[in-house]
């Protein structure tokens, strides 16, 4: 991955926003030390606490030249220039391309499309408050507008690194598109938020609807592969493990190139969360990071917005000991040693600190008090009106612990 000329950031703003959760999980005063030792870091913490501050709505303006409106309806990794305006901050020759995943159907911008935000596409070094990308999605699977917003929280709580998310009304060619979830990209800078800079040029894998990892490793996505010859060592490793490594070695086979304690985890919150859609229950949604400081692969969570789903006809996680269609998760539920890893940790996401519901519904009732400040134009009262109808089953959803009530849900 480049490096990249930076910027100078403004002051820190209001912070509205838990940022935790590090490579060891370390407490707050390591973690505060480290991020003194760290610039970059800090720099990149400052602006992600900045952007995705979840006190206020932020408002998002999207200026696009007509015939370039037209070419985001293309599948491509090709942006085009806009004219980006955030929270008044304008920045001129942005780029920016449809975004989704393989069955998602672009549209044209009066449409609400999902928006894959690059600030340096055309100008080297201009950034965002010190961001490079953003997400803007479009709420399309996100029930309430708050599946991610509130899965990523409950996966940090747990230990595990994931993205940032905030919402913004959003007009794009002064079309009001209404209400998106703002998402952090998994690029150079999450890494450097979450690891450090010393540890944040590792291999990155996209997991994105099959193929699985752990059957086809030569098949996924490495960023920078050609361009910086690397090599997928610790994925090949893992997948031969995964495969071939009999039920009394597995754990320490896998083990040499994947956390395989932290993947147990990062499983108990997907299914904790209802999240069906990510990697275990359908091999998606996902990334696989090798951390420089041992090699060892983790999983990072992307693409959360199937989640929170808690009524019996929409989700697709009954229970979380169902058979998973990932071949990391399944020869975990076939070693009863590391199923009952998994059983302890499904009770541990289901309880306090990881879920914590005053914390939960906190964040819910911030998003109720932003979007009250929202325009009462036709999409953004829609969307705002998705979110009231639905809040009462998420707010159920978390009284209850999450899918099925996973405490209660022990084999």
């Amino acid at each position: 991955m480049k490096s990249r000329p930076r910027r100078a950031l403004a002051a820190t703003a209001s912070v509205g926003v838990a940022l935790v959760c590090s490579w060891l999980n370390a407490p707050l005063h390591t973690q505060a030390a480290a991020a003194q030792a760290d610039p970059r870091q800090e720099r990149v913490t400052t602006a992600v606490a900045r952007v995705f501050d979840t006190s206020i709505l932020h408002r998002i303006e999207i200026v696009i030249a007509p015939e370039d409106a037209r070419t985001i309806l293309n599948r491509t990794p090709e942006r085009v220039r806009s004219t980006f305006t955030f929270d008044g901050s304008v920045l001129k020759d942005v780029g920016v391309r449809q975004a989704g995943g393989t069955f998602n159907a672009f549209v044209p911008i009066e449409g609400k499309p999902t928006l894959s935000v690059k600030f340096d596409d055309f100008v080297e070094g201009q950034e965002l408050h010190g961001l490079e990308k953003v997400i803007l999605k479009d709420g399309r699977q996100d029930s309430g507008l708050v599946g991610e917003h509130l899965t990523y929280e409950v996966y940090r709580r747990a230990g595990i690194a994931a993205p940032m998310t905030a919402h913004a009304h959003v007009t794009i060619n002064g079309i009001d598109s209404g209400i998106y979830v703002m998402r952090e990209a998994i690029n150079r800078d999450f890494l450097t938020r979450n690891f450090g800079r010393r540890f944040s040029d590792g291999n990155l894998y996209e997991l994105s609807y099959r193929p699985d990892p752990m059957v086809s490793p030569d098949q996924i996505a490495l960023k920078d592969e050609v361009e910086q010859k690397r090599q997928r060592t610790e994925l090949v490793g893992a997948a031969d493990a995964v495969q071939t490594a009999p039920a009394e070695t597995f754990a320490a086979a896998v083990s040499k190139y994947l956390d395989l304690d932290r993947y147990i985890t990062f499983y108990a919150v997907e299914a904790a969360t209802s999240n069906y859609d990510g990697f275990s229950f359908n091999v998606n949604n996902a990334y696989l990071y090798a951390h420089p400081r041992d090699g060892r692969l983790i999983m990072i969570p992307y693409g959360a917005d199937s989640s929170f789903w808690a009524i019996a006809r929409i989700t697709k996680i009954q229970s979380p000991f169902q058979t998973p269609r990932a071949a990391l998760a399944r020869r975990i539920q076939s070693i009863p040693e590391l199923r009952d890893k998994f059983s302890a940790e499904v009770a541990r996401v289901g309880r306090e600190p990881v879920w914590d519901k005053k914390a939960l519904h906190d964040r819910l009732a911030a998003v109720a008090r932003n979007l009250a400040s929202a325009p009462k134009t036709t999409r953004a009262a829609a969307d705002v009106k998705k979110f009231t109808d639905y809040r009462p089953v998420i707010e159920a959803f978390i009284n209850n612990g999450g899918t099925t009530n996973p405490v209660n849900s022990l084999p």
